[in-house]
């Protein structure tokens, strides 16, 4: 997360192309404290994050992550994709891109992206 915050803050920072990250995960997710300071540090910047549940497993810190607070905008969501089998191309898609739509019109209205 780090590096891909420096990517697109540090070393491009006059990116105008909205930064959409999937991150796929069984659950086995620690060091949920350091994650939080990251997505509340660059939530006011165009970077969006999807969390993925994979395997049928405990995803209590990434459901936490998706509802955290004191970030200038919601950048990040999740979902289990416990039924991976039997989900069509189209919903896995809606669910990939459930609150990105949101996403953009809140950044754009606060001048974090500008296109």
């Amino acid at each position: 997360m780090k590096d891909i915050i420096l990517k697109y803050t540090k070393e491009d920072p006059n990116n105008t192309i909205p930064t959409y990250v999937i991150f796929f995960s069984d659950g086995g997710v620690y060091e949920t404290e350091k994650i939080s300071n990251l997505l509340i540090e660059c939530s006011g910047t165009p970077i969006f994050w999807q969390f993925v549940g994979l395997g049928n497993a405990d995803y209590g810190a990434l459901q936490k992550l998706d509802d955290l607070r004191g970030r200038v905008v919601d950048n990040a969501d999740f979902f289990a994709l416990d039924d991976i089998d039997s989900v069509t191309d189209a919903e896995l898609y809606d669910r990939l891109l459930n609150e990105f739509p949101g996403w953009l019109k809140q950044v754009r209205a606060k001048g974090i992206l500008r296109s």
